[in-house]
């Protein structure tokens, strides 16, 4: 796997938020001692590192790794960002600047807020992409990608292969890149390696969770999703971006470092 790099997500410590929240050099280094070549920051994980990317940066440094790329969650409800939205946005650009190549990470924020239907249900997600495509912008001028993680919860404005389908032809009249969660996708049932032929013009970063039968959330490799092959599609294809690993097994919340390490033995096969 000459071109792609492998990454963690933040998310395993985020579920102990209250213990791992801010903890930068412990899940950096925990990070590097488990294989993984970079990692992705949730702003909320950084704690006060995010006003302080000089050190943020000398930290991953020191353990080898890169920042692969900062995730922006944003209810961006409005048609245009609101002041609030706005700020946060500019601190991540602002904080990014410190990282060449990192990628920002639009994902939404829903809240508890129901998904709606028809008219109502896309007209939120013309509010959405209209901000998203803002935030690519103003992101671009820094030299930053962006790009947008949908996610399978069920108030998601975009969850299954009918919405996929909206998305993919509103993504293509913005500059906001597709970031596949693998995972997710299977949730929403339908067929990853579908999704991503669908969409492999737009791809610019990728996430693997892995999945059981039942629906839940399993350590890679122990779910029900090939894996194997999808890594061999984005070989095949020219693929030479980052492979993030977005753990939200139950493990994880018992064992958050433990799953680190076991996703990292996992992954380690496809880096032969």
């Amino acid at each position: 796997m000459e071109n792609i790099k492998i990454g963690c997500q933040t998310y395993p410590w985020k579920m102990n938020q209250k213990q791992f929240a801010g903890d930068v050099p412990h899940m950096v280094k925990t990070a590097a001692h488990a294989g993984f070549q970079g990692l992705e920051a949730e702003i909320g994980m950084l704690g006060g590192y995010f006003e302080k990317p000089e050190m943020t940066r000398g930290i991953l440094e020191k353990h080898g790794i890169q920042l692969a790329a900062l995730v922006l969650h944003q209810p961006w409800e409005g048609e245009a960002e609101s002041k609030e939205e706005e700020e946060l946005t500019r601190k991540a650009i602002s904080f990014l600047k410190f990282f060449p190549f990192a990628k920002l990470m639009v994902s939404h924020h829903a809240g508890t807020k129901s998904r709606e239907e028809g008219k109502a249900l896309q007209k939120r997600r013309e509010n959405l992409l209209s901000c998203m495509n803002q935030v690519a912008a103003r992101a671009g001028e820094a030299g930053i990608v962006t790009c947008y993680h949908p996610n399978s919860a069920k108030n998601s404005l975009f969850r299954n292969k009918e919405d996929y389908q909206v998305l993919f032809a509103m993504l293509e009249r913005t500059d906001v890149g597709y970031a596949p969660d693998i995972g997710h996708i299977v949730n929403g049932g339908m067929d990853a390696l579908e999704i991503l032929k669908a969409a492999r013009g737009k791809i610019r970063h990728v996430h693997f969770k892995d999945r059981k039968a039942d629906g839940d959330w399993a350590v890679m490799g122990e779910g029900e999703i090939d894996y194997p092959g999808i890594v061999r599609y984005l070989e095949e294809t020219g693929y030479g971006g980052w492979i993030m690993v977005e753990d939200e097994s139950p493990l994880a919340e018992k064992d958050s470092d433990g799953v680190v390490r076991m996703d990292g033995e996992y992954m380690k096969r496809f880096l032969l």
